[in-house]
Order: C-alpha cells, then sequence, then structure tokens
C-alpha cells in the first residue's frame, strides 16, 4: 500500500488510490480521466496537486497497468433522456438594458433590443481598441438602468493599481462589483473561486480575460491546455443553461487580427462581438455572430470614449444604414431589369403589356409628297 506523507492534500490523493486502486496509479489511465473520478470526492483538491502527487507515487514503485481501468472509471448508464420542447425547464432570461445604441445589436427579439441572459458572448478585438472599457461601460449603464441588477467584473490581469488607474480613466464604473483573480494565483485557490463565483446567483458576468485565466489555470493548477479550456467553457456555459447569468467573456486577437481560442469555444457560444480599428483608425463595434441579433450581424457601430463614458455614434449608424436601403432596392430592381431582358430576348416571353394592342390601327408611313 502507499505509504501517507505529505501535506494533508498530497495524503488524501495517497489514501485515494489506496481505496479505489489498491495501493497504485494505474499507468494506463489518462490523469484527466482519473482527475474526473477523484474530483467527486475531493471537490477542493487540484489537478495540479494530484497530477504531482501521483508523479511521486510511480517514483516510489507504487504503479501498475490495470485491465479494467476503463470500467473502474465509468460512470452509470445514461439512458437519453428525449423530452419535447413545450415540456422542457427552462430558467429565467432577463434582458438587460444600457439605454444606449448597443442595445439594438445585443438582441432583436424584442423592441429597444438588450443583452439576454442565459447568454455567452465572446468578445474579441486588437489590443488598446477599448474591450474592456466598452465592456466595463456596459455593465455601468445596466446598473444605472436597473440598480437591482446583479453585476459583476472578473479581472484576471489587472491589480488593484491597475484598477485605479482605470477607474481615474472612466469614473462611471465606480459602483461595479469587481473580482480580482491576482489575489488568488498564490494560494492555489484559483479554480475554486472561479467555480464558485460562477455559479453564484449573478445576472451579468463580465471575465476579463479568457485566455489570461487559461494561462493562470496551466501555471496554478498544472493543467493541460486542453482540459484547462474545457473547463472553464463549460462553466461559463452551465453559468448561462442552469442560472440564466450572461457571460460577456474577452478573448484575445493575434497580431494577425485572428481570433485566439478553440472551435469549442467559438461554436458553443451565442454571440462573438468584435471591437476593431477601421482603416482610418477609428473604432467601432460589430458581431460576426449572434443568435439572438441576427438582424444586426455585420452592421457597424462606431464609438469613442468622452467625459469618461462611451458615447456612440446613432447619426452615423442610421445614415449608414439608410444606404444600406438604397443599395439593396436598387440591387433588386437590377435583378429584376436583369430577368425581364433574360426573358424577352433569350426565352422569347413578351409581357401583355409589351404586346401589341388588339385593333390598334398601324402607323402609316409616308414615303413622299402627294400625287
Amino acid at each position: 500500500m502507499i505509504e501517507l506523507k505529505g501535506t494533508k492534500k498530497e495524503q488524501a490523493v495517497r489514501q485515494w488510490f489506496n481505496d479505489n486502486h489498491n495501493g497504485a496509479v494505474p499507468t494506463n489511465a489518462k490523469v484527466i480521466d482519473l482527475f474526473h473520478k477523484f474530483k467527486l470526492d475531493h471537490p477542493d483538491i487540484s489537478y495540479g496537486c494530484l497530477n504531482g502527487t501521483m508523479k511521486k507515487i510511480v517514483a516510489e514503485g507504487h504503479s501498475q497497468v490495470t485491465k479494467d481501468f476503463n470500467n473502474s472509471v465509468a460512470q452509470e448508464p445514461v439512458e437519453p433522456e428525449i423530452i419535447a420542447i413545450e415540456d422542457m425547464e427552462f430558467p429565467e432570461f432577463s434582458l438587460h438594458r444600457t439605454g444606449k445604441k448597443i442595445d439594438d445589436l445585443f438582441s432583436d427579439h424584442e423592441e429597444g433590443g438588450g443583452l439576454y441572459g442565459g447568454t455567452v458572448n465572446i468578445v474579441i478585438g486588437e489590443s488598446g481598441v477599448g474591450k474592456s472599457t466598452i465592456l466595463l461601460d456596459t455593465l455601468a449603464a445596466i446598473q444605472e438602468q436597473n440598480p437591482a441588477a446583479k453585476v459583476l467584473y472578473i479581472s484576471s490581469e489587472m491589480t488593484r493599481n491597475d484598477i485605479l488607474f482605470y477607474y481615474r480613466k472612466t469614473p462611471s464604473i465606480a459602483k461595479v462589483p469587481t473580482l480580482l483573480l491576482m489575489d488568488y494565483v498564490k494560494s492555489g485557490q484559483l479554480d475554486q473561486v472561479i467555480m464558485k463565483t460562477l455559479n453564484g446567483d449573478y445576472d451579468i458576468v463580465l471575465i476579463d480575460s479568457h485566455q489570461d485565466i487559461l494561462v493562470k489555470l496551466k501555471e496554478v493548477m498544472g493543467w493541460k491546455s486542453t482540459f484547462a479550456e474545457s473547463w472553464l467553457t463549460n462553466i461559463m456555459i452551465d453559468a448561462a443553461e442552469k442560472n440564466g447569468t450572461a457571460i460577456l467573456a474577452i478573448q484575445h486577437m493575434t497580431k494577425g487580427g485572428q481570433y485566439v481560442g478553440s472551435t469549442y469555444l467559438k461554436h458553443a457560444t451565442t454571440s462573438m462581438l468584435e471591437i476593431l480599428f477601421d482603416e482610418a483608425g477609428q473604432r467601432y463595434i460589430k458581431f460576426s455572430k449572434n443568435r439572438r441579433g441576427g438582424s444586426a450581424v455585420g452592421k457597424r457601430l462606431y464609438f469613442r470614449l468622452e467625459d469618461g463614458n462611451v458615447v456612440y455614434d446613432e447619426g452615423r449608424f442610421q445614415e449608414t444604414e439608410e444606404l444600406r436601403d438604397i443599395e439593396e432596392k436598387e440591387s433588386i430592381r437590377q435583378v429584376d431589369l436583369s430577368q425581364k431582358f433574360e426573358d424577352i430576348f433569350l426565352g422569347g416571353k413578351i409581357e401583355e403589356s409589351d404586346s401589341v394592342v388588339e385593333n390598334e390601327v398601324p402607323l402609316e408611313i409616308v414615303t413622299g409628297g402627294e400625287e
């Protein structure tokens, strides 16, 4: 049997292998599979602790190939549950409005738009374009419209000093509740804090940033990239699906302007909001994907920072929409004309309005003077 030594958590890991795997580490098992089972008994112990202790146990000579490992970690057989949509239970999906033009881009299901609860929204953009500024302003504006709304800003990158200077620049964020994950990096409790927070009763949670949290989970917890990303993404989706929370998660872009992240994150989420510079260096937002506001996908909404607040250029947006309508109508007209041309000259079809009217008197052509 494995000797119980080390810290209390290491001893718990060692005891778990004594109880569940006859005092040995199954060498044909994936660490992640073991962790999924181990977490059911010890939710307070991290992946990194399990992995590190396993290496020590193997080095001590306690390992073996387990033929029935897959059966040992298998859960109870699952029967698919088929339910009619009308019989499904849904959380209450609140609609949160900022009172600004961005509401119309967030959704088009109800007049006035707004950010729906129960959604996971990825926000990408170039460095310095204003991702945090836009989203913090969104939280502050929602608080102003509805003081009862429970919002939370989770920052994985900023220290208190960073927040101070940000606050001085945009005083409108003064009352936004904030969680600084840097406070929990050294303690090794990062995963517990994230899980408890996202399972809370918040209406809207802003994560800044998804990519940086993954880096810290790998460094602090010792997790692999694929596990860290699936773990965080699934917690975000669960918070939206089960609690009706609206998740806003900032994600990075490469210097070449490419999205950073897995296709799972990209396709499993409700929307993708892009904050970009145009050719003239002016900043705008647009949705490249949005299951709650398809009619606004691809439309640019320009903005600027004025007296610490984000101001959207509604006039420019309206002018652009009017030009779109004119171009669309002209395009339809051109298609109709093209179709008529093909019908007449290629298909030999003549509309009744273009045919010779019955009993019409033919035009008399005079070629010379009277005799």
